[in-house]
């Protein structure tokens, strides 16, 4: 049987785990029936589906090789949000899946448009697309009880979620323009009526259009806070994105306008005195942002959390295993030097009693280049900076001695390179004694499992301190360097650091700054591609700013044979080329370079 994925066609059969309990539960109904006819009828039901689109968002720090795509890659963990944040000029691939060999050899990317990557994420995008279009398209249906009570009540039960379906909208192209460029805009729920096969690319402007119009709604009918959390989208999110917008559409003006009330606001503020469960542990405010990421924990920083749970205290078909600490805390327990420590009282568990004591397992997918670690050297900050302390980055590992103290492996953490780093032959490299992030530390209570991949604490997505950052952007973009040094120096303040003059600000230190404080929270990728496309700027230029950043501080991914020095290597992914195939209706040309 032919293999046809046009990508458009992604049912609602992964929503059917998010029924809710009714009298009507074990009435029988013909299978005929389809879920969301049957679900989407009154407000709870319409709750019920973005409570499933957002399990869908999470995903982002959920596995790549589970779930989506119509090909499995192997059970290698590796968390969706990799493909933005490594192999740019702060991350590169250590341990690494041959589907992710561009993270440090960025011109393998030009034969790999039939990689399962590719379409994993192609299809998890769609499908928050076709979802949300389900959404938004059948709460217009005349006959929904809004469960308001009130024509007034009613309205705002009714543009309350359609707000938050388009934002999830807007959420996803964001993501796929970013990734792929130009394309297909589908804005109506996809069924079988209307199933087609003769897709097209739309452009860019043509997307951005259509989410600035989503995000805008969301803004305006979205509150600050959702329930008086931080769990769901907001306003603020809203604003953030629509800021980030319009800066990616050549327009600071309007992004200072909409990102002001939240930068300015009192809805939230950046947290720089200590707090949370975390706060009675050695460490700053800036890493219980990370420790204590909800509103409901003294959180008024973090705009955008993940809730987080064990599998057995979820719903069915409600994905919650996040692999962030995997991807990011290195594999120390491979390393020859930690592999070889033994305790008497744990014989035969070095690795479950190594992890429980410093931070739960890593597997080092991901590595922070060393270019990064030395943007830590301006002004000397790297001995002040609360965000490249033992609290924040991983600088001593610890075991327990036969009596059960515990000691510091002395001399193992350090910035050194290996051979592999400038083997051009592509190897995983494998580079195991690096210092690593703590922001996504979890430590199993379950002694047994401490060495187990998976996490299931509550994560941040999105900070405050990064829409600064974006004002600070369009600040500057508008002339107002003085402006745009304040809005920086404030985040610089918290860790810590000398406050900068105006005379230092520009696009270049703005990056620096967000690899400083952002470091694996950022879609890094996605950043240097918006820059890089600034004004009609061709990505692919050697000149621009991805390439020459990841040049000037990727040690791996920059060396000369390896493609950014010249001006063919892709940086949008390759279009999936089963998709190409599958749309039959209508050709689709590849991105350049494929």
């Amino acid at each position: 049987m032919k293999k046809n994925i046009c990508i458009f066609l992604l049912s609602v059969l992964s929503l059917l785990a998010f029924t809710a309990c009714s009298e009507e539960f074990l009435v029988e109904h013909p299978v005929t029936d389809i879920y969301a006819d049957n679900l989407l009828t009154n407000y709870t039901g319409f709750e019920s589906m973005n409570y499933a689109l957002l399990s869908m968002v999470r995903d982002e720090y959920g596995r790549m090789d589970i779930n989506y795509g119509s090909t499995s890659f192997g059970s290698l963990p590796f968390a969706k949000s990799t493909m933005w944040s490594c192999g740019t000029d702060n991350a590169w691939g250590n341990n690494r899946h041959t589907s992710f060999r561009f993270f440090n050899y960025p011109k393998n990317i030009v034969s790999m448009a039939n990689e399962p990557c590719f379409l994993s994420l192609f299809e998890w995008l769609y499908k928050v697309v076709n979802t949300a279009n389900m959404v938004i398209g059948r709460a217009e249906n005349e006959d929904v009880d809004w469960e308001g009570g009130s024509a007034a009540v009613d309205q705002q039960h009714k543009e309350l979620v359609i707000a938050e379906a388009r934002l999830y909208r807007a959420w996803a192209y964001r993501h796929l323009t970013y990734s792929f460029g130009a394309v297909p805009l589908s804005t109506e729920e996809i069924t079988g009526a209307n199933y087609r096969v003769d897709w097209e690319r739309n452009s860019v402007d043509e997307i951005r259009a259509l989410m600035e119009e989503d995000l805008k709604y969301a803004v305006e009918k979205l509150p600050w806070r959702q329930g008086n959390n931080n769990t769901k989208p907001n306003q603020a999110v809203a604003r953030h994105y629509l800021g980030e917008l319009y800066l990616a559409m050549g327009k600071p003006s309007e992004a200072r306008s909409v990102l002001q009330p939240l930068v300015e606001g009192s809805n939230f503020s950046l947290m720089t005195s200590r707090f949370g469960k975390n706060a009675a542990n050695p460490g700053s405010a800036f890493i219980d942002v990370f420790r204590a990421p909800l509103y409901s924990d003294g959180n008024n920083e973090v705009l955008w959390a993940f809730l987080n749970t064990e599998e057995e205290n979820t719903s069915y078909g409600n994905s919650t295993v996040m692999f962030m600490r995997n991807m990011w805390v290195n594999y120390y327990s491979s390393n020859s030097t930690i592999s070889k420590l033994t305790c008497a009282l744990y014989p035969g568990q070095t690795a479950v009693l190594f992890w429980s004591l410093n931070g739960g397992k890593g597997a080092g997918r991901c590595a922070i280049s060393l270019g990064a670690h030395k943007l830590w050297n301006y002004d000397n900050q790297q001995d002040n900076d609360v965000r490249y302390d033992e609290n924040s980055m991983i600088w001593h590992v610890y075991f327990l001695d036969d009596d059960g103290e515990q000691y510091e492996v002395k001399n193992f953490i350090n910035l050194k390179t290996n051979a592999a780093m400038s083997n051009d032959n592509d190897p995983t490299i494998k580079q195991y004694n690096l210092p690593s992030t703590r922001k996504w530390q979890y430590v199993n209570p379950v002694f047994e499992k401490a060495s187990a991949d998976n996490q299931f604490n509550n994560l941040v997505y999105l900070r405050l301190a990064e829409t600064y950052l974006l004002y600070a952007e369009a600040l500057y973009k508008l002339n107002d360097a003085s402006g745009a040094a304040e809005w920086i120096n404030k985040v610089r303040r918290r860790a810590n650091c000398s406050e900068i003059p105006a005379s230092v600000v520009s696009i270049d230190f703005i990056l620096d700054e967000r690899s400083r404080e952002l470091i694996t929270e950022e879609q890094r990728r996605e950043t240097l591609i918006r820059l890089s496309q600034e004004n009609g700027g061709d990505e692919r230029l050697a000149s621009n700013i991805f390439k020459s950043r990841v040049r000037a501080h990727n040690e791996v991914s920059g060396r000369e044979v390896r493609g950014m020095h010249d001006d063919v290597t892709p940086v949008l992914f390759p279009l999936p080329q089963e998709f190409i195939n599958s749309n039959t209706g209508r050709k689709i040309e590849q991105n350049p370079g494929y």
